[in-house]
């Protein structure tokens, strides 16, 4: 009775903490839920433990939230003076870029700091930093970004659970190691190197060697781990290369098992299992995710030596306290949710056979990981009832053996060879069919789905038998809500300097994007300036945005013409998205932009090519343009036309006033209500007669923040001034979605929630 009450207690701090940091929905029903079960729990010992323990968390918990909303309002400094100090395996970088965490001196505060490398000689320097550094610099600092599309990944808040708000940009900087006086800070500094020269090492074995020895012996997820490796995603294998209480398991039977069979006593033993889990905390880089797996490590080693047992639900209660006095906001992350919510239920398992464990821990994190990737492979189940024994008898000691043994280039091989087999049978599983595009779940349905978990094998067999019905039948319904939305949309997404609009027709009867986007680079790069590991915004914005709305497949992919802008990212969409169609202006498929950007990643997607008033089939808007044949240049781009939404909307590429000249020609009687300007708000388009001629309410631009063309012109937005038309753009207003059911609609934007704060001309 004690030991449940104080899980409870611990459950309750949590959620009242959750409430503090944020409170919104989902905290509230937490925190609510938890009370709930609280009163069948009432007895003096649970509320001389809420008391005690509760009001030094409660305090805790305020001061610190206000300090870090205090730290989150500090302002943004252009050439700000800072100074602070670096550790040298938190140190990451790609191409000629540095990036890394860095404390500030005076308020200690931690930032988020980019550094532009000069030279080939400072990366290598900067690659084989083995030391503390201190620093003093001239930089930008800032408040770290909001997501600019829905569904985009939230490096604020992200960033906001780690107690990091700011930015810094570095301008220049000079550098220099240093050296702690304080004989604890020395050894910490020292775990910190000899961490730094562990990854340097692990950096230089083969794959996939390399990215598995980091992440399990290093506790550091490489840029290329799940690159390398696409299958450990998709198959959810992420909590085996997450170092957790797997890891720390594994290194304290193995040194027991070592001084078991040196005769050491049982007592020198656990003290020894004591330092070295303190140790290792500090090597492996602090990381807040392995509190739990020390604090229950470490009560193991006190009852080895000799001190009385502590139940099982006591450590976890113990754990979950203390990860959130080292980090308040773990369970804001999905490492941490999935952390505590797995070793949760491994409380209550131990009368349920080894599938019925790995069917409630995957009914448990699904909900937890389909709310963070939108996708669910119906055989990850089965991968990990094989792949976890598997991990833990050869994958992890080929791993340490191949760390280990580098200095022999047979051993090395040899393990490589084991890893290699492994990771190849995931990648391939990955490839075969039941990948689901579940999409977003709200989290009203995530809580339910997470709790009726719960309860799929628990002893009274009719409870259980209803909550699996409900769970199976629950996430079933919403499939076919994601699949089937009563709801279009028209949305144009915020990818910087480029276009990209979707189009989604009621119960998806069609699916269209125009256009994907595509950083243009100016200028060359040396060898040892180009990334590796860039993401385009077609992977994090596009493609992740389709996902979490349930579409799996694209129906008609139109690029209309061949600038880099707007058909950059269709390779990545094409690799990442099932696309029947393509659509391009007649000509463009013999240009040489279509035989490098498309052509390869085609597959079995049908290519188009397409002049004025070709039908296409599931194409919600006409096609007005090109008339004639060209080559794909600005004044041949792809215009379409039509009725969405109750809604007359017009979009062209970069189309010129020529162009849209002749359509207005073409089509005299044509009247607009949304339209996209084209060329991205230039002057070289949208001719203020023409636009006279359609008289057009709303007005949308995609363009770049800050962009060297200065888009859009002032010519164009006088137009849209004279023509008193209300204008979105995505520089102020990010994303910009038209959600409509049948004739009636409303606009929504991602930056500058209210519609009255959005830019018009009356």
């Amino acid at each position: 009775m004690i030991n449940r009450s104080f899980l409870i207690v611990s459950l309750l701090i949590a959620t009242v903490g959750g409430c503090i940091y944020r409170f919104n929905s989902v905290t509230i029903v937490l925190l609510v839920l938890v009370i709930v079960i609280s009163c069948f729990n009432l007895n003096r010992w649970f509320m001389m433990s809420v008391i005690i323990l509760g009001t030094p968390f409660l305090l805790y918990f305020i001061h610190d939230a206000h300090e870090l909303r205090i730290q989150s309002l500090e302002p943004d400094q252009e050439s700000a003076q800072i100074s602070g100090v670096i550790l040298p395996d938190e140190i990451t970088i790609d191409g000629d870029n540095l990036m890394t965490n860095a404390r500030l001196d005076g308020n200690k505060h931690i930032v988020r700091l980019y550094a532009k490398l000069t030279s080939e000689s400072e990366k290598q320097a900067w690659l084989s930093e083995k030391n503390i550094v201190h620093f003093e610099a001239a930089s930008d600092l800032s408040r770290i970004k909001p997501p600019t599309n829905f569904n985009q990944f939230d490096a604020q808040r992200y960033y906001e659970t780690k107690h990091i708000t700011h930015q810094v940009t570095i301008k220049s900087w000079q550098v220099k190691p240093i050296n702690s006086k304080k004989i604890w800070q020395k050894c910490r500094n020292q775990l910190h190197i000899w961490h730094a020269q562990g990854i340097q090492n692990a950096a230089k074995l083969p794959q996939p060697l390399s990215d598995y020895a980091q992440a399990l012996i290093l506790g550091t997820a490489s840029q290329s781990l799940y690159g390398n490796n696409p299958g450990v995603q998709t198959l959810g294998l992420i909590h085996l290369f997450s170092v957790s209480g797997f890891h720390v398991s594994y290194v304290l039977m193995l040194l027991m098992a070592v001084l078991r069979r040196l005769y050491v006593p049982q007592e020198v033993s656990a003290w020894l299992g004591a330092l070295l889990l303190v140790n290792y905390f500090v090597f492996a880089g602090e990381p807040a995710v392995l509190v739990r797996a020390l604090i229950a490590g470490l009560i193991m080693m006190t009852r080895l030596a000799g001190c009385r047992r502590l139940p099982i639900e006591s450590v976890w209660a113990v754990s979950l306290l203390g990860s959130l006095i080292y980090e308040p906001g773990i369970l804001f992350t999905l490492g941490g949710q999935l952390s505590f919510a797995m070793t949760f239920c491994l409380l209550f398992t131990t009368k349920l056979n080894f599938w019925q464990v790995n069917l409630l821990l995957s009914a448990v994190s699904l909900p937890l990981i389909v709310s963070q990737q939108y996708t669910w492979h119906v055989l990850q189940t089965f991968v990990n009832f094989a792949a976890i024994p598997i991990f833990s008898v050869v994958i992890v000691p080929a791993v340490i053996v191949g760390f280990i043994g580098q200095t022999v280039p047979f051993v090395t091989h040899f393990m490589n060879s084991i890893i290699g087999l492994f990771a190849h049978s995931v990648d391939f599983i990955a490839t075969l069919p039941g990948n689901l595009i579940i999409g977003k779940l709200s989290w009203f349905v995530s809580i339910i789905l997470f709790l009726v978990a719960l309860l799929l094998f628990v002893t009274e067999k009719k409870i259980a038998q209803v909550a699996r019905v409900s769970w199976i039948t629950l996430l079933g319904s919403v499939l076919l809500w994601t699949r089937f939305p009563v709801h279009g949309e028209f949305s144009i997404f915020d990818i910087g300097q480029g276009d990209a609009t979707l189009i989604c027709e009621p119960f998806k009867r069609s699916v269209t994007l125009i256009d994907t986007g595509g950083q243009v680079m100016f200028g060359s790069k040396q060898k040892w300036q180009e990334q590796a590991f860039q993401r385009t915004k077609g992977e994090t914005v596009i493609v992740n945005y389709l996902h979490r709305q349930g579409i799996s497949h694209i129906d008609n992919l139109v690029l209309t013409h061949q600038d880099f802008d707007h058909i950059g990212d269709a390779k990545i969409i094409l690799q990442k998205i099932r696309v029947n169609h393509i659509i391009i202006p007649a000509g463009m498929a013999e240009q040489q932009a279509f035989a490098k950007e498309i052509k390869p990643y085609l597959k079995k997607t049908h290519v188009i090519e397409v002049t004025q008033g070709m039908m296409i089939p599931k194409m919600p808007l006409h096609i007005v343009h090109p008339f004639q044949v060209g080559k794909a240049e600005n004044e041949d781009s792809i215009a379409l036309y039509g009725n969405i939404g109750g809604q007359n909307i017009f979009t062209a590429g970069d189309l010129n006033q020529a162009g849209e000249s002749a359509i207005a020609a073409k089509y005299p009687n044509m009247r607009v209500d949304i339209l996209k300007l084209g060329h991205h708000g230039s002057k070289t388009s949208s001719n203020p007669a023409v636009i006279k001629q359609w008289q057009p309410k709303v007005g949308i631009v995609s363009a770049g923040r800050n962009n060297r063309y200065h888009h859009p012109h002032m010519e164009t937005l006088k137009t849209i001034q004279d023509q008193q038309m209300t204008l979105f753009n995505t520089q102020t207003h990010g994303m910009i979605r038209y959600n409509y059911t049948r004739k009636k609609g409303q606009f929504e934007v991602k930056l500058n929630h209210e519609l009255a704060t959005t830019t018009t001309t009356n």
